[in-house]
């Protein structure tokens, strides 16, 4: 029996110094809050950074989607005309009774003007090479495209149909 008490005793004295111990890591916890929220409120009461400027648009950027499209002269059915017009369906072609659908991809830059003529789906090389010659030899187109009231450059994709009929 006499052990008994003692281990009660001491499992009572173990108890009575985890307590301070407990105290004191409760304690510090809290004041280390309290920092915290200290330099929080400090963040709240400081005003936010302004916002950066607005992005000026690049020189050499081409869109794809626009506010304003460029307009050629007569609108879409003038280009179509001038383009029909101004084809020469290749000699060697038409022997070899070559027909099928081009498809050119090109830029109206901010003047107007046409440049980086490129083929997107081609047939036949001789073909592809009429319809980058024609495309080139567009002329300015009346109105720049515009973006934000901006003259922007746009791209363009076309289909160029040859066909012997």
């Amino acid at each position: 029996m006499k052990t008994k008490k003692t281990t009660i005793v001491s499992a009572s004295l173990k108890i009575l110094l985890v307590l301070p111990v407990i105290a004191a890591v409760i304690f510090a916890f809290s004041s280390c809050n309290q920092n915290k929220n200290s330099k929080a409120t400090f963040n709240e009461i400081a005003p936010p950074p302004p916002p950066p400027p607005p992005a000026a648009p690049l020189s050499d950027s081409v869109y794809t989607v626009v506010d304003e499209l460029a307009q050629f002269q007569d609108g879409d059915q003038g280009l179509m005309k001038y383009i029909a017009e101004n084809t020469v369906y290749p000699d060697e072609a038409k022997k070899k009774n070559i027909t099928g659908k081009v498809i050119v991809k090109f830029v109206v830059e901010k003047d107007g003007s046409v440049s980086r003529v490129e083929i997107i789906k081609g047939v036949n090389s001789l073909l592809d090479a009429e319809a980058v010659r024609v495309v080139n030899s567009l002329p300015k187109f009346e109105k720049p495209a515009k973006q934000g009231g901006i003259p922007v450059s746009v791209q363009y994709m076309l289909p160029i149909t040859f066909s012997l009929k």
